[in-house]
């Protein structure tokens, strides 16, 4: 699953109709991201916990030096595979 865009509170929203879709995927790109708020972060914590509930890891490809101080900063950096592109 390849994400582009912001992931903030307005994308979250939208995407929120999908997760059961989106939370059965264990890898995605963020590599064009734009823009991650608070929301966001939890969106993908939200997801990795899906994974984890599977016995799974969400791997994530691409994660700009934002998105890895961020998850880093909210202290869920061991939720992720973090895959750098």
């Amino acid at each position: 699953m390849k994400l582009t865009g912001n992931l903030d509170a307005t994308q979250v929203s939208l995407l929120w109709a999908e997760r059961d879709d989106l939370f059965r995927q264990n890898e995605i790109n963020v590599n064009e991201i734009g823009k991650i708020d608070s929301a966001g972060i939890a969106f993908l914590v939200k997801w990795a916990q899906a994974c984890q509930a599977r016995n799974d890891r969400l791997s994530v490809l691409g994660g700009s030096a934002e998105f890895c101080q961020l998850i880093a900063l909210y202290g869920v950096e061991p939720l992720f595979n973090l895959i750098s592109k």
